[in-house]
């Protein structure tokens, strides 16, 4: 009696085997091999977002700094491409909860993903942003040694000296909204005979001169100032005069316009030029 229920028993159990095993192999095995599917492609995209999304941090953290470019536009080019970064970042939604949708989900996340352009324009553009930041920073209050180095570094530039506040022509140096620093210097370009016991007392006639500002609203009110004298003969004529950051480059009203533009681009050019190692000790 006791064998032929415990034969009964066994024989109850089998369906409830076969059950469990068909649950397991249809329904709990899937079911976990496609969580564990989802879960490791979700990790390898989360890793290459996580570099994109780096350079995307990277890049406010530039816009956000409170120095700005000397090119302006470069901080709309900066949104614009951290704007579409964002958009070309892959997102991974939350699991699903059937095997099906789970399913979905992975052959979505498998599809090929390559961040190589943008991270390469981001890169660019953190790298010419940063490197305008300092151009701005050369040319906003420079040191007189500053502007004296570079204007040596110039072809045609002879001689430079920077003006004291015991010989400055125009005795401004160093006073309220007035300049900070003012850098004559001479120019083979100029070849009139220009009086003058040194580079300071010839003046802005022998080449031109560099007149530095703590602001940039100082340095434009200068630059209004000189302007009402243009137009004016050799003797009254202030020479070409254009702002800069907080500087004026200046040249003589001896040179030719074409002579003066060359001129006063090369200046600007050596102003912000990067170097290693170099600062403008503002």
């Amino acid at each position: 009696m006791k064998n032929k229920l415990k034969k009964n028993a066994l024989w109850g159990l089998i369906p409830i085997l076969c059950l469990i095993a068909a649950y397991y192999f249809l329904v709990f095995a899937p079911h976990q091999k496609a969580v564990d599917s989802f879960n490791n492609i979700a990790q390898k995209v989360k890793k290459q977002n996580n570099i994109l999304e780096d350079k995307i941090k990277t890049a406010n953290q530039l816009l956000s700094n409170k120095d700005k470019p000397l090119d302006e536009n470069l901080s709309s080019e900066l949104k614009n491409e951290i704007t579409s970064a964002e958009k070309a970042k892959r997102k991974i939604s939350k699991i699903k909860k059937s095997t099906s949708d789970i399913n979905k989900q992975v052959e979505a996340l498998k599809k090929p993903l390559d961040y190589t352009t943008e991270i390469k324009k981001l890169d660019d553009l953190n790298q010419k942003y940063s490197t305008s930041v300092k151009q701005l920073k050369q040319i906003t209050n420079p040191s007189s040694s500053f502007i004296e180095s570079r204007l040596k570094e110039i072809d045609t530039i002879t001689g430079v000296q920077s003006a004291t506040e015991d010989n400055d022509p125009n005795k401004g140096l160093n006073k309220q909204g007035s300049y900070t620093a003012s850098v004559y210097f001479t120019d083979s370009l100029v070849t009139d005979t220009i009086e003058g016991k040194d580079i300071v007392t010839k003046g802005t006639d022998a080449g031109g001169n560099i007149e530095v500002y703590k602001t940039v609203e100082d340095a434009q009110k200068r630059n209004e100032y000189l302007s009402a004298f243009d137009g004016l003969p050799a003797m009254l004529n202030p020479g070409s005069h254009y702002v800069y950051g907080t500087i004026i480059i200046r040249t003589s009203g001896r040179l030719t316009a074409t002579q003066q533009n060359d001129l006063t681009q090369k200046i600007y050019q050596k102003l912000i030029e990067i170097k290693e190692g170099d600062t403008s000790e503002t």
